[in-house]
C-alpha cells in the first residue's frame, strides 16, 4: 500500500491532469493521484471490478488510506479507468525506467511470447454478417413501427433524436456533467447497454467488413492491387475458387467486435485476445501489446521493436561489446523473421533465436513391396481401392492417394521422398532465371510442385529467403552450445510472468471491451507485475 503511493509520488501524471479543465467551472473531481493510487492497488491485489472495489473503499483499511478515506462511487472509478486509458498505458514506460534505474533490468536475453486471455463476451454472440443484416433490418422495422403508432414519422423521429443529442452534448460539455451511476464508463460508449444494440451490430458489421476478404473474387482482386503496386507478380500458389467456396463465412461478435474466436490447442476455443509480452530473465516485462489474431507470427518483428525502442526511453544503455537476444518459441518462426535485421537505438547489435518448425515433406513412409504389388493392381483396375484398403487394412483414400503417387500409366514410378537440397535446386533454378529451362521442366526434374519453384525462384533473385534455406541455417545456429544455453533461459523467463498474472493476480478474462480499452487494461496488468517485481527487489 504504502509502496504504491510512494511509486505514484514518483510518477509524471500530467497527462491525467491534462484532461480537466483548468478554468475551475464544472463539477469537483477527484484527485487522479488519489484514483490511480486506488487503480493500481486494486490490480496489484485482484480486484478489478468496480463495484468490488467501492465496497473495499468501505471495509479494506488500506484502500481507505489509498483513497483519504474518500469513496468514489463504483461509476466514477469506471469513468476514470475509461476516460485515461491511453494515460493508463502510458504508465507502463514510466515503471519499467524505475525498474532500469534500480539495476533490474539485464537485456542481455529477453523471450517473447503470447498468452490466450478472455475477452468480456461471449463465444454465442457471434453473427455471420446475413444474420446481422437480418437483425439490423428487424430493429430498424420495429423502431418504425413504433414510432408510426405514436404519431411521429420516420424523418421526425430521426431529426428529434438528433436534436436530443445536440442539446445533450452541449449541457455534457458547459457543465461536465456525469452520466449517473450505470456501469457504462466501462464500455465503449457505442457499444454499452441494450438500448445501443443497433449501433453495436452496426460496430460488427464494420469489424468484418475491414476483415480480409475470403471469397475468390475479393482475394484476386486483392492479389492483383498488390503485385501492381510491386510491379511483379506475386510467388507462391494462386487462390483456387473451390478453396474459397470451402472456407468459413466470416462472423463477429456483437458485444464485442474486436475480439476474436482463438484455439487453446488442446483446451478448446475461446472469445479473446492474444495478450503479447516481453520479459528478461529477470523477469521484468519490457514490452506488451494486446492483438486479436490467434497467429503469433506477425507480431515477432513489432514486439521485437518495441522492445528496443521501450528499453532505450526508460534509459537502457547496453554496455559496449554487449548484445540482446531475442528468444522466441517455434510459434513464431517464419523464414522473414528468422532473417530479421534488429538492431538497438544506441547501435548494439540484436540477435534472433527462434525455434524452427520441422517441413512437413511428404512424410508417408513408402510402401513395401507386398504393398506396391496390391497398389499395382489397382492402377491396372483388376482390384478396386476399397478392396484393396480392406486388403491392406488401410483407407481407401490412403491407396488412392499411394496409388498416384507411385504409379503411372507405365508401371511403377520413382518419386522424392525428401526435399531436394539447395546445392542440388539452386543450379537448376538459376537455369530457370536465365530462361534456359522452363518452370515447368524445374518442375518435374526436381520432382517438386509448381509453387516451390516459384518460391525457389524468388530466393534466387533475391527477393525472399528460401524457407528451407532460412530454417537451415536457424537451426545451425541453435545447435551451437552458447546460443542454445540462451534459448534454455527462454521458458524460465517469460512463462513465470504469465503464470504470476494469471494464476497469482487471477487475471484471465479482460473487463473493459474493445482492441484499445483491451490494450490499456494488458498494459496496466504489466505496469502492476512490474511494480511488485520492483516492490520485492526493494524488500530483498
Amino acid at each position: 500500500m504504502f509502496f504504491v503511493l510512494d511509486t505514484v509520488a514518483e510518477l509524471d501524471l500530467n497527462e491525467f491532469f491534462a484532461a480537466y479543465r483548468a478554468d475551475g467551472r464544472g463539477g469537483a473531481v477527484y484527485d487522479p493521484s488519489m484514483m490511480l493510487a486506488v487503480l493500481l492497488y486494486a490490480y496489484a491485489t485482484g480486484e478489478r471490478s468496480a463495484r468490488r472495489v467501492e465496497r473495499r473503499l468501505v471495509e479494506d483499511v488500506a484502500f481507505r488510506v489509498l483513497a483519504a478515506n474518500q469513496q468514489p462511487d463504483h461509476a466514477t472509478l469506471a469513468r476514470f479507468r475509461a476516460r485515461h486509458q491511453d494515460a493508463i498505458a502510458g504508465l507502463f514506460g514510466q515503471v519499467l525506467g524505475l525498474c532500469v534505474k534500480a539495476g533490474m533490468v539485464d537485456a542481455g536475453v529477453v523471450a517473447i511470447d503470447g498468452t490466450k486471455l478472455a475477452a468480456n463476451a461471449s463465444f454465442f454472440a457471434n453473427r455471420e454478417h446475413s444474420a446481422l443484416d437480418e437483425e439490423l433490418a428487424a430493429i430498424a422495422e420495429l423502431t418504425e413501427a413504433d414510432d408510426t403508432r405514436a404519431g411521429i414519422s420516420p424523418e421526425a423521429a430521426e431529426q428529434i433524436a438528433k436534436q436530443i443529442l445536440e442539446e445533450a452534448a452541449a449541457v455534457d460539455e458547459a457543465e461536465d456533467a456525469e452520466y449517473g451511476d450505470a456501469r457504462g464508463g466501462e464500455l465503449p460508449p457505442e457499444w454499452a447497454g441494450g438500448r445501443d444494440r443497433r449501433a453495436r451490430i452496426r460496430a460488427a458489421l464494420d469489424e468484418l467488413e475491414s476483415q480480409k476478404a475470403r471469397d475468390y473474387e475479393s482475394r484476386m482482386a486483392e492479389r492483383a492491387k498488390k503485385e501492381e503496386a510491386l510491379g511483379r507478380k506475386l510467388t507462391g500458389p494462386t487462390p483456387k475458387k473451390d478453396a474459397a467456396r470451402r472456407s468459413k463465412p466470416r462472423r463477429a461478435n456483437t458485444t464485442d467486435p474486436h475480439s476474436r474466436i482463438i484455439a487453446q490447442a488442446s483446451k478448446g476455443v475461446l472469445q479473446g485476445y492474444n495478450a503479447q509480452a516481453a520479459a528478461t530473465t529477470g523477469q521484468i516485462i519490457v514490452a506488451a501489446e494486446a492483438t486479436a489474431t490467434s497467429n503469433d507470427q506477425p507480431h515477432f518483428v513489432p514486439m521485437a521493436a518495441a522492445v528496443t525502442e521501450n528499453l532505450a526511453d526508460a534509459g537502457h544503455v547496453n554496455e559496449a561489446g554487449t548484445t540482446t537476444t531475442l528468444v522466441a518459441d517455434a510459434g513464431y518462426w517464419t523464414a522473414a523473421n528468422g532473417t530479421t535485421d534488429l538492431s538497438t537505438p544506441d547501435g548494439a547489435s540484436v540477435e534472433v533465436l527462434i525455434a524452427t518448425k520441422k517441413a512437413s515433406w511428404r512424410k508417408a513412409a513408402k510402401p513395401d513391396d507386398d504393398q506396391l504389388a496390391v497398389l499395382a493392381k489397382v492402377n491396372r483396375g483388376e482390384l478396386s481401392q476399397r478392396k484393396a484398403g480392406a486388403i491392406l487394412g488401410v483407407s481407401y483414400s490412403w491407396v488412392g492417394s499411394m496409388t498416384k503417387r507411385y504409379f503411372g500409366t507405365e508401371g511403377e514410378r520413382i518419386t522424392r521422398s525428401a526435399e531436394p537440397e539447395p546445392a542440388e535446386w539452386i543450379p537448376v533454378i538459376e537455369r530457370v532465371d536465365r530462361k534456359e529451362i522452363s518452370k515447368r521442366a524445374a518442375s518435374v526434374e526436381l520432382m517438386v510442385s509448381a509453387a516451390r519453384v516459384n518460391t525457389m525462384l524468388a530466393h534466387i533473385r533475391g527477393e525472399a529467403v528460401d524457407p528451407a534455406i532460412a530454417r537451415q541455417q536457424m537451426d545451425d545456429k541453435l545447435a551451437d552450445p552458447d546460443n542454445a544455453a540462451l534459448y534454455a533461459k527462454r521458458s524460465s523467463s517469460i512463462e513465470p510472468v504469465f503464470g504470476n498474472i494469471k494464476h497469482n493476480l487471477g487475471f484471465r478474462r479482460f473487463s473493459r471491451r474493445g482492441l484499445p480499452a483491451v490494450h490499456s487494461e494488458w498494459r496496466l496488468m504489466c505496469t502492476v507485475h512490474n511494480l511488485l517485481k520492483l516492490q520485492q527487489a526493494a524488500l530483498a
